[in-house]
């Protein structure tokens, strides 16, 4: 009963690892969906923005746009540049005046003439990249996006858009109000150096006074900066804008410096006074954008103090409980039998550190031809054809002799021999038993695994610990991915997938277990490095093909040479046929248990 519990507690530990591999995949799957990434489409850059707005007395705002861009020098420079101009008032329309072009030298002085880029109507297939035949722009009303299709561009140009934004100052009884997206959103490049000025129609008369009569916001990058000067004009600067990352400007100035205001525009808004409900509101924003920040601050130390301290602590446990003991068996090589008196399943598991495999049932199937319990038949050509299975009961449940002959029973319905190459028949007609025939063989191995203890508990409880730690970390990261940012996230499930690497070799074997272990790695290395050729003439047959036996568990049989018409022969022209045809049929039942 206590070796079923324990049993159960592995598969339970099992599907705990599994839950914490799928948090980690999720978690790197949703960064890689949410993180902001490089326009990979686009390998120019935007090196300087420059835009002015001027505020008209009817309210009208007249718009220079200049851009620099820096495009690659050893490629046919041909590209489609884009500029979008949201934000602004619903009621407003956009009219592109005029785009040109001109190239630079490194001093960024035009070198040449400027060339005028001519219009042209739009067509909806240039949203998916198609355009014109020649060079020109052409605006997209309905997406407020203006293209500009060029070819023959030089290493380095800048770009001017003129357009006039008919109603682009909102009126109301106290304040004209003007909102500005400059930086949209979802640039093709990353913006850099970027500074827009608003100049107001202050007239002659008029003074201007910061923060009283004109008053002025900017929305985005948190190094951005605001100034509002006496001349009747208010800059804003911003050293980079990421395609994922935003500029807006607003500004509020006395509505009576509209005076060519039409009667419409001032009775739109008519009973609204803007001074105080929107400095309220930005005064609120800026107090929740600042508790934001501090709370977003706090949030990501905790957790990537949270990830240091996991870490810590889990290099602390592995120093503790990771490092095998030193056997006393230190021998490189070494010809003999690890433990004769482990099957070689037992020893498998040993060597795979208790992890479940098909290469035990073969390695069982292997031995037990060799002792013979089980008798193959070869064909005309010496090769293995098929095992003849005895009766159920003429054999002894002795260590995993009877499971084995009750899973080959399931695989060739009870016939008295099953071919090699029809291992996976009983996998098409009866998946679910051939499965739980391998899940029954499985158990009774592990039931035979447990009384030798051979790995240290504690190692195990530590591994266990650090696996829900890792598992922790991965939701913490998922949480951070949401709530901080993706760098933040990027590196808790960093230091969860650490944990998890440091939980998978937490684990050590006890020192007997690891004393067995330092046997097989010798015999392993032995059989690899040429032991075998040289030597395989002094042992007998049996000697022989009782390693063949534990050769195919450390997977070297490769290096082991073959001496036809020997049981050890026998036994290496058996194995690759037995594993191709059991994997063959393990892969079907389990396609064939999903489908059904």
């Amino acid at each position: 009963m206590e070796r079923a519990r324990c049993s159960r507690c592995e598969e339970l530990w099992r599907k705990i690892a599994l839950l914490v591999a799928l948090a980690s995949a999720a978690v790197t799957v949703a960064l890689a969906l949410l993180a902001p990434a490089p326009a990979w489409a686009a390998d120019y850059q935007c090196d300087q923005v420059d835009l002015t707005a001027q505020v008209e007395t009817d309210g009208t705002v007249t718009v220079t746009d200049q851009r620099i861009f820096d495009f690659p020098a050893d490629e046919a420079k041909s590209e489609t540049l884009t500029w979008l101009y949201e934000g602004f008032p619903e009621d407003s329309s956009i009219t592109i005046r005029h785009v040109r072009m001109a190239a630079l030298d490194s001093d960024d002085n035009v070198t040449g003439e400027w060339v005028n880029l001519e219009p042209t109507t739009f067509l909806l297939s240039w949203r998916g990249g198609g355009r014109p035949d020649s060079d020109g722009w052409s605006y997209d009303q309905f997406q407020s996006k203006l293209y500009a299709f060029v070819r023959n561009l030089p290493d380095r140009a800048v770009f001017e858009v003129s357009y006039v934004v008919a109603h682009g100052v909102t009126a109301y009884d106290d304040a004209a109000d003007f909102q500005w997206l400059y930086a949209p959103r979802d640039y093709t490049v990353p913006m850099h150096r970027v500074r827009a000025t608003v100049v107001l129609p202050m007239p002659a008369d008029a003074t201007v006074e910061p923060g009283e009569n004109v008053r002025a916001w900017g929305h985005g990058p948190a190094d951005g900066a605001v100034d509002v000067a006496r001349d009747g004009s208010v800059r804003f600067f911003v050293p980079e804008v990421s395609p994922t990352s935003f500029a807006e400007a607003r500004v509020l100035f006395p509505v009576e410096w509209l005076t060519n205001l039409s009667d419409e525009d001032k009775l739109k808004n008519q009973g609204s006074l803007q001074y105080y409900w929107t400095t309220r509101y930005e005064e609120g924003w800026v107090d929740r954008d600042s508790h934001q920040k501090l709370l977003r601050y706090g949030l990501a130390l905790g957790a990537l103090g949270l990830s240091l301290a996991v870490v810590v602590a889990a290099l602390a446990v592995y120093a503790r409980w990771g490092r095998e003991r030193p056997p006393a068996f230190t021998d490189d090589y070494s010809c003999d039998v690890p433990a004769p008196d482990l099957p070689p399943a037992v020893l498998g598991r040993l060597w795979r550190w208790n992890h479940e495999s098909p290469d035990d049932v073969v390695a069982t199937v292997l031995d037990m031809v060799r002792r013979g319990a089980l008798r193959l038949r070869m064909d005309n050509n010496g090769r293995p054809e098929a095992l003849e299975i005895p009766q159920q009961g003429s054999i002894s449940d002795e260590a995993l002799d009877g499971a084995t002959l009750a899973l080959l029973n399931t695989l060739s319905e009870d016939a008295e021999s099953i071919s090699l190459r029809e291992l996976s028949a009983a996998a098409h007609e009866r998946p679910l038993d051939l499965l739980h025939a391998v899940q029954e063989w499985q158990r009774k191995l592990t039931d035979l695994v447990q009384p030798h203890h051979f790995f240290d508990s504690r190692s195990r409880v530590a591994q266990r610990w650090l696996l829900v730690a890792a598992g922790l970390l991965a939701l913490v990261a998922l949480g951070a991915l949401i709530l901080v940012g993706w760098q933040v996230a990027l590196m808790v499930l960093a230091a969860a997938a650490a944990t998890g690497v440091l939980a998978n070799y937490t684990m050590r074997r006890t020192p007997a277990g690891n004393e067995i272990a330092a046997h097989a790695k010798a015999l392993r290395n032995w059989m690899r490095d040429g032991g075998w050729q040289a030597q395989c003439e002094e042992m007998t047959d049996a000697e022989r093909a009782e390693l063949v036996v534990y050769g195919y568990l450390f997977g070297v049989l490769k290096f082991l040479k073959e001496e036809p018409g020997t049981k050890a022969g026998q036994l290496l022209r058996l194995a690759p046929s037995l594993t191709h045809g059991f994997d063959d049929a393990l892969r079907a039942a389990h396609h064939r248990a999903e489908v059904s």
